[in-house]
């Protein structure tokens, strides 16, 4: 399983907002004592250029600002190899192709610093995810393997 808080902050000031709405379908969920999402493993691939990717199912949706605010977390991946780590998600641009991929945050670290977590940066791609809100490179919640 593939438990990830996304950002503390952004969590909190969306928790804050009285029409903020958590939706949870296809097996992701959100654990009531640590407030972490949760996606259940689907399959491991390993990769032609080295390292693996780890597929999990499920998503997540979050609704605020009367529907103006949507950020949804289909099926992520965690993919690791000699480039590091990356955590993506089915881009939703190119809706309803699923094939298509956005990556979400990644880090250089190739292997977990303890426990499977692992620290993870804003990735360029997903600034507009966050609504330009925070700026590339800017710390994630780790990823964690359970």
């Amino acid at each position: 399983m593939l438990a990830w808080g996304i950002k503390k902050s952004f969590l909190g000031y969306l928790e804050s907002l009285p029409d903020c709405v958590f939706a949870e379908s296809d097996g992701a969920s959100r654990d009531p004592h640590t407030g972490l999402f949760q996606f259940p493993f689907h399959r491991r691939v390993e990769l032609d250029e080295g390292g693996y990717r780890l597929e999990f199912s499920g998503d997540i949706r979050i609704k605020a600002h009367g529907g103006m605010l949507l950020v949804i977390l289909m099926n992520p991946w965690l993919e690791i190899s000699e480039r590091g780590v990356e955590l993506s998600v089915v881009d939703l641009m190119h809706w309803p192709d699923t094939s298509q991929r956005e990556l979400i945050g990644h880090s250089p670290l190739m292997e977990a610093p303890g426990d499977a977590e692992f620290p993870l940066v804003l990735a360029e791609s997903a600034v507009e995810t966050f609504n330009n809100v925070y700026q590339p490179g800017e710390p994630l919640d780790p990823v964690v393997l359970i």
